[in-house]
């Protein structure tokens, strides 16, 4: 009449088993599995089985969420002005290994990417180009942000990439 677990132990082991092994990723989600953490494979939308917790572990990348970045840059100009230039830039995080381990900071990349492609585009032209032609400098430095990101494996891609205002700096602006 005594209590014996021993009939219990599988039962147990497999209702754990189940819930520690099984993984729901949501359509917007992209999932990383780490086996010893080491990258082992990508868990597409919907229900996904990993081995339990001690093995394998899940990290949840958000990829279809829009993140902005907003900044200003001083530019030199052919002409050798100076020019205050903001930007704007949205992006996605679209490949979850890359956003992950490809690069250690993908958003601290993209902001000094972003920077660069910026001051490339400006830096190639003039400051009445840069001051009241905008559209063809926006396709150059989207076109060569992109590219950075693509090179460094950032795996974020840009959405939307704007230079919504360009102005002299007050010091100069005589």
């Amino acid at each position: 009449n005594s209590f014996n677990p021993v009939p219990w132990v599988p039962g147990l082991l497999g209702i754990w088993l189940v819930f520690n092994g099984s993984r729901l990723i949501d359509e917007r989600e992209g999932g990383v599995v780490l086996r010893f953490g080491e990258y082992s494979r990508t868990m597409n939308p919907g229900p996904n089985f990993k081995l339990p917790w001690p093995i394998e572990s899940v990290q949840v990348v958000d990829a279809t969420q829009v993140v902005t970045l907003s900044d200003s840059v001083r530019v030199l100009t052919m002409d050798e002005n100076i020019i205050d230039i903001s930007f704007n830039a949205q992006f996605t995080r679209s490949d979850p290994r890359k956003f992950l381990f490809g690069a250690r900071d993908p958003e601290g990349t993209l902001r000094l990417a972003a920077e660069s492609a910026v001051r490339e585009a400006v830096g190639m032209n003039t400051m009445e180009t840069v001051l009241f032609q905008r559209s063809e400098l926006v396709a150059i430095a989207r076109q060569r942000l992109q590219g950075s990101l693509n090179d460094y494996d950032t795996g974020l891609v840009v959405t939307e990439f704007n230079l919504p205002d360009a102005r002299p700096p007050e010091e100069v602006k005589p």
